[in-house]
């Protein structure tokens, strides 16, 4: 009788263990996964704009702490840093930002805000 009851506390620590192990490190208990934004296979985005704007945003992973936005109409590479964002994910860096939730994009480049802005499908 005294076995099962053991068997069941051993079973537990043991999924214990394997959850822990499984827990990303630095992320506190209760703490949401940080959202990854939209991006291709080769961690990319496109996107096209009003007035024929368009850019691309390049990711350093499949959850990223940097990227790379290249902008179609002057061709600069601007290197972003993954910021606090209260929804969505966001970067910045000296001359371009950009916001995203999944669904709506703010972009902002050396020449401006881009607008309407709609990811191309890859």
């Amino acid at each position: 009788m005294n076995a099962l009851p053991r068997t069941g506390a051993v079973v537990s620590l043991g999924l214990l263990g394997v959850l822990l192990a499984a827990w990303p490190a630095g992320r506190a208990w209760g703490q949401a996964a940080e959202p990854k934004p939209p991006m291709n296979s080769f961690d990319q985005a496109f996107y096209r704009c009003d007035a024929g704007e368009a850019f691309m945003i390049s990711y350093d992973s499949e959850q990223p702490q940097s990227a790379e936005m290249v902008t179609n109409s002057d061709n600069r590479h601007y290197q972003l840093k993954r910021t606090n964002a209260a929804t969505g994910v966001q970067f910045s860096g000296a001359a371009a930002k950009f916001w995203t939730d999944g669904k709506s994009v703010v972009a902002e480049g050396a020449k401006g805000a881009f607008h309407n802005c709609k990811i191309k499908p890859s």
